[in-house]
């Protein structure tokens, strides 16, 4: 038999953990995503949805909340087996339409890759931690994303 002190002890274990899970906004019926990756080299191609004024050197005429909608429609449409390359093409704000390989934090980029520190802080974190051939959303934030929303679709 368990002693009571023990047993109070693990609820209020359990109490503690099931607070910062809720904190954390895991509910008891969303998806857990894995664990974030830690790979050296990635490869991607992207697609950005800005809005007026946050794209430099692009004329973009969306509002904030037109880019939010159409981002999150564009996800729907990627992660539902749509070309993403065809999204890119109709879609993208960005001027670059190339596929890009990027090095990790502390990782010697090979010759043609981008280091990681050079990328916008949320689209690397999304992009790190996305597994090969699926699709993340990297959110709007006017410090870690100041852009727009980008659609990564991580290669290898």
């Amino acid at each position: 038999m368990i002693p009571l002190r023990a047993r109070f002890a693990t609820f209020g274990l359990l109490l503690a953990l099931g607070a910062a899970l809720a904190l954390a906004g895991c509910g008891g019926d969303e998806i857990i995503s894995p664990a974030p990756q830690n790979p050296q080299h990635i490869t991607l191609r992207y697609l950005l949805v800005g809005f007026d004024g946050s794209v430099p050197g692009q004329t973009v005429t969306r509002s904030k909340a037109q880019a939010e909608s159409l981002a999150l429609a564009l996800h729907a449409r990627a992660l539902g087996g749509e070309d993403f390359g065809d999204l890119i093409e109709t879609y993208s704000d960005s001027p670059s339409r190339d596929t890009i390989a990027v090095a990790n934090y502390g990782v010697v980029p090979a010759n043609g890759e981008y280091p990681r520190s050079q990328l916008v802080r949320g689209f690397g974190n999304v992009a790190f931690a996305i597994v090969p051939d699926s699709i993340g959303l990297a959110v709007h934030d006017s410090v870690d994303c100041p852009y727009g929303w980008f659609l990564i679709h991580r290669i290898e």
